[in-house]
């Protein structure tokens, strides 16, 4: 009944006493339940950063390096829920972008996380630049 197995969170050999056994012990357990859409602490490798950014709450540098960690503005569920909840009284990381007008041709420099422009300066650019390229049908 009992067998040798190892543990595929820390990589320690033990003595399983049930046959369904996997874990070493029921904190390994646990931490591979809450962990299980990432690669085991055993099993990872230094492995090449997908991507790095700027925590937008808190300002921690975060690198990512597992394909299946979507996180991209926020170190955590935590930083993006105060963020959100505070985010008239925290003191966030400006976000800088910078495009030119599709009208006037003007370089504009975004530097709040909530403003939304990509394309144009202005409600009235993008009026003007929409209604010279509306399809006209005959």
């Amino acid at each position: 009944m009992n067998r040798l197995a190892k543990c595929p969170v820390c990589g320690k050999e033990f003595t399983a006493d049930r046959s369904t056994q996997t874990y070493c012990s029921a904190v390994c357990r646990r931490y591979a339940y809450r962990h299980r859409d990432e690669a085991p602490p055993a099993q990872r490798a230094c492995g090449k950063t997908v991507r790095s950014f700027r925590c937008l709450r808190c300002g921690t540098i975060v690198s990512v390096t597992n394909r299946a960690d979507k996180r991209v503005k926020f170190c955590s569920p935590r930083c993006e829920r105060l963020y959100w909840k505070h985010s008239e009284h925290a003191a966030c990381q400006a976000v800088v972008r910078t495009f030119s007008c599709r009208q006037c041709g003007r370089t504009v420099t975004v530097t709040e996380a909530k403003d939304r422009r990509t394309a144009f300066c202005s409600a009235d650019c993008r009026i003007q630049w929409f209604s010279a390229h509306r399809k006209r049908t005959p």
